[in-house]
């Protein structure tokens, strides 16, 4: 008789979102949030998504803190009219932090990414919106893990 073996798997990367609406080209938005409490975004290959058999780029810019063991994802939600988060088309925008980060001072970034020149709204989001889009989570941490590599 065959055993089966059963693998307890759970998610160790905690993410946390804050969308951004801005008109702001995405390298201006980056040059504004570097200003920003010592961050220091740099782009990378952009994430490039699958909808309905066609392929989108979403610009992409990493920032690794090493000193609080947090990354920052800065995400377009939006190529041409298609937006990478279709729940959020209010926002052009989202940032992605992993690592242990106190919903406080999430919801304090957010009020202080709405001081910078550009930025018409920004707002703490739901942090299980990757998980309801099909894919979008999985091929979002494969390709961090091919860019993270590079760096």
């Amino acid at each position: 008789m065959s055993k089966k073996l059963m693998l307890d798997f759970e998610d160790e990367i905690n993410y946390s979102f804050i969308g951004i609406s801005s008109s702001l080209k995405d390298y201006k938005l980056n040059f504004f949030m570097n200003k920003l409490s010592g961050f220091d975004f740099k782009r990378v290959d952009s994430f490039i998504f699958s909808f309905n058999n066609q392929k989108f780029n979403y610009s992409l810019y990493i920032f690794i803190d090493h000193d609080n063991m947090r990354n920052y994802y800065l995400i377009s939600n939006k190529h041409n009219a298609v937006r990478l988060v279709k729940d959020f088309i209010v926002f052009d925008y989202i940032l992605i932090m992993d690592g242990e980060i106190e919903e406080d001072y999430v919801f304090e970034l957010a009020k202080r990414i709405k001081t910078v020149p550009g930025v018409m709204l920004s707002s703490v989001l739901d942090n299980e919106i990757f998980d309801r889009i099909p894919n979008l989570r999985t091929e979002f941490d494969l390709h961090l893990d091919t860019v993270l590599k590079l760096i």
